[in-house]
């Protein structure tokens, strides 16, 4: 392991879990099976409830791609079995007017040797 594995590795988990709230996580294998008879793809999906801590989108983050409705999802991997975050997935965020579904738009890894956690930027679709 890295000394930052060492150092920061253990510190995200209880933080996420003590300041987030419950939402699911949905892991959408990409790219997919395309069926030629059909025209369609079939994605196999892994959703995972998780608890994650959500931010607001500073103003300076709204150049380029980003839109004032964007927030930020920050998640631990333990919760996802060590996985990785990719723009192909998705959460399920509830919201005091009901859940909603939020697209994976950019997602920021902090890591050592292994991930530590993801910072996830996410729009409501």
């Amino acid at each position: 392991m890295s000394k930052p594995d060492d150092i920061f590795g253990p510190l995200a988990g209880p933080m996420v879990r003590e300041w987030g709230s419950p939402c699911t996580y949905v892991r959408v294998a990409d790219p997919g099976t395309y069926d030629p008879d059909t025209g369609t793809i079939t994605t196999t999906e892994t959703s995972f409830d998780v608890v994650a801590v959500m931010l607001e989108l500073e103003p300076q983050e709204y150049e380029g791609v980003f839109q004032n409705t964007d927030f930020k999802l920050i998640i631990d991997p333990g919760q996802i079995d060590d996985g990785y975050v990719t723009t192909a997935d998705r959460f399920v965020v509830p919201f005091p007017a009901g859940n909603v579904t939020c697209k994976v738009i950019d997602v920021v890894t902090y890591r050592g040797e292994n991930p530590i956690s993801f910072e996830c930027v996410v729009r409501p679709q």
